[in-house]
């Protein structure tokens, strides 16, 4: 249960970071953020699968 804690305040840090970006109006930064976010998503899948 710790390590999914671990990861949903990672995840809610990083929305965070989104939507400031966003309402600072930075496309670029919030692609970059994005991508991030889904390549860690991506690789957590694949280490735990």
């Amino acid at each position: 249960m710790g390590v999914f804690k671990s990861y949903l305040r990672r995840l809610l840090q990083d929305l965070k970071d989104v939507k400031e970006a966003n309402d600072a109006n930075d496309p670029q930064k919030v692609e970059a953020l994005l991508k991030a976010l889904i390549e860690d998503t991506q690789k957590g899948i694949e280490d735990n699968g």
